[in-house]
């Protein structure tokens, strides 16, 4: 029987591909997302470079890049079956641009634990020869929120 961590991964990754999602900017930066596989602690994916996430130059985005880095790598952290957790350190490396219409491949894999925290890695290349374009390193911490009511809220109005 397949984990229930591996099935909501993918169920998750699968409705962010559909255009489906909760969060406005997982759904632009990974509609159309392609699985190839989501196991305990890895992901392999394809995505395609759209003008959505292009700069004025017509290459992909440094902060999209860092955005798809930062959700894949969340979702392979959280396949391990561990419960979900927040991102505490991201680290990108860029080595070449990806222009719009261009097929990348992502992987993430957890690579390591130090206590509590989780360690990804993600690799993003070019798919149509293999090019490295960037990389990075993920650290989650798990997320535990103790919700404490007081009667009033003290929530910003921002």
């Amino acid at each position: 029987m397949e984990d229930s961590t591996i099935l909501n991964t993918t169920t998750y990754l699968e409705a962010l591909a559909q255009g489906n999602g909760l969060s406005e900017i997982e759904v632009l930066i990974l509609q159309g997302l392609e699985l190839i596989h989501v196991g305990k602690g890895i992901i392999r994916c394809k995505l395609l470079v759209t003008d959505r996430v292009a700069g004025d130059d017509g290459t992909w985005h440094a902060g999209a890049i860092t955005a798809v880095m930062d959700a894949i790598g969340a979702a392979s952290v959280y396949s391990t079956g561990d419960g979900l957790h927040s991102s505490v350190d991201l680290n990108a490396s860029f080595y070449s641009a990806a222009k719009i219409h261009e097929k990348v491949e992502v992987e993430a894999r957890v690579k390591g634990t130090n206590g509590r925290l989780k360690s990804s890695m993600i690799e993003i290349r070019r798919e149509r020869d293999g090019e490295l374009i960037a990389t990075g390193r993920l650290w989650m911490a798990p997320l535990v929120l103790k919700a404490k009511h007081t009667g009033s809220s003290n929530l910003s109005k921002l």
